[in-house]
């Protein structure tokens, strides 16, 4: 029921939001000449109904494919093995609480942003000015009563959307960096097989040959799995991530563009600085993690051929001898690791200053035509 409400919500601001650029761009009755070509208006409309466009496409996604994310999450679970084994637990302790701080500052600093854009209407509202909410409102609000509903009712679902918006970015990152860390236990795991092939020997009673050949593959089915979960990342939250860096770059140029006309010293002023860097942390966030995996699965091979497999204290025969075809995937791996991508492009760091300069772009073209 309360999913229910929380969306019929969002469909009606959008909705709205819609309607009033229709109204205001579209069609002759109810603006004048000069209001249909004012970018300002349409620059404080737009990156707030890109930002709607965005949330709504992301809880699409979460709703479709909820079985498909509960057990990729449910993977991740699993592939915590080996409790008892501090360094390895500590890693994964330490990145669910990085990811957690991490959650709860960025949907902090959205809750703030929308909080900031309630107060200045209000401010200005007291000092006598007549305030223009970006959205269609079907009944006047010049009075006290009717302009607190429409403030009030603006500041609710821009919350929602703030808020929704960062923590399903935060989860999606949060998915990514574990990716990151399961990759960095496996090279800890090759890179000292040896060492645990002699002491579960020990434990066991095990040859050592056979200790070494059982974690060997162990390891290798824990690449496969890490290998399975990243391309399951891409097949649910591809499009969508794609669709973020299109409508991200649009919303900056947006932003950016509504921002140069404010005052420093004003409030309006603080909380487009805020959203814009709610905006460019969104977009890092998935190209900075991409990157990480894609650099971290690169460095498995060096960590295979980094092991202790020569000597009385190797690996043992059987892994020595399944070495050169190990270490012949990794090369290749080496040479394509995995890439976590928006479907066609890749989550990297290139891609994020692409679309900062493309944003950059579009928003000098857009003062260039004002002058």
């Amino acid at each position: 029921m309360i999913i229910a409400f929380v969306q019929m919500v969002f469909l009606l601001y959008f909705r709205e939001h819609s309607e009033y650029i229709y109204s205001c761009f579209i069609t002759i009755n109810g603006c004048n000449t000069k209001e249909r070509g004012d970018m300002d208006t349409l620059a404080r409309v737009m990156f707030l109904l890109l930002c709607h466009v965005t949330s709504i496409a992301k809880q699409i996604v979460f709703m479709v494919r909820a079985s498909r994310i509960a057990k990729l999450v449910q993977d991740f679970d699993d592939m915590a093995y080996n409790p008892e084994e501090t360094t390895r637990k500590n890693l994964l302790i330490e990145r669910a609480q990085g990811m957690s701080r991490l959650g709860a500052a960025y949907a902090g600093t959205a809750a703030l942003t929308c909080a900031l854009w309630t107060i200045f209407p209000f401010l200005a509202r007291m000092g006598g000015t007549r305030v223009i909410f970006a959205l269609w409102v079907p009944f006047a609000y010049y009075s006290w009563p009717e302009f607190l509903i429409v403030l009030m009712y603006t500041h609710y679902v821009t919350s929602l959307v703030g808020i929704a918006n960062t923590t399903m970015d935060a989860f999606i990152a949060g998915i990514l960096g574990q990716c990151k860390t399961q990759l960095t236990i496996l090279k800890m795991d090759f890179e000292s097989l040896a060492e645990r092939a002699h002491e579960r020997a020990l434990e066991t009673g095990e040859q050592v040959d056979e200790a070494a050949a059982a974690l060997f593959v162990r390891c290798i089915k824990h690449h496969h799995k890490i290998c399975d979960t990243s391309r399951e990342v891409q097949a649910i939250f591809g499009g969508v991530v794609l669709l973020q860096f299109g409508i991200g770059g649009w919303i900056l140029c947006m932003a950016a563009y509504k921002i140069v006309g404010l005052s420093i010293a004003s409030l309006e002023f603080v909380s487009m600085v805020m959203f814009l860097m709610c905006i460019l942390t969104e977009l890092f966030l998935y190209c900075f993690y991409g990157n990480e995996v894609a650099v971290e699965s690169a460095q498995v091979s060096d960590a295979i051929y980094g092991m202790e497999w020569v000597g009385p204290d190797g690996v043992g025969k059987e892994v020595r001898q399944a070495l050169p075809f190990v270490i012949c995937c990794s090369a290749g791996a080496a040479r394509r690791p995995l890439r976590p991508a928006a479907l066609f492009i890749p989550l990297s760091l290139e891609t994020f200053v692409t679309i900062i300069k493309s944003s950059y772009t579009f928003y000098a073209m857009l003062r260039q035509t004002q002058r």
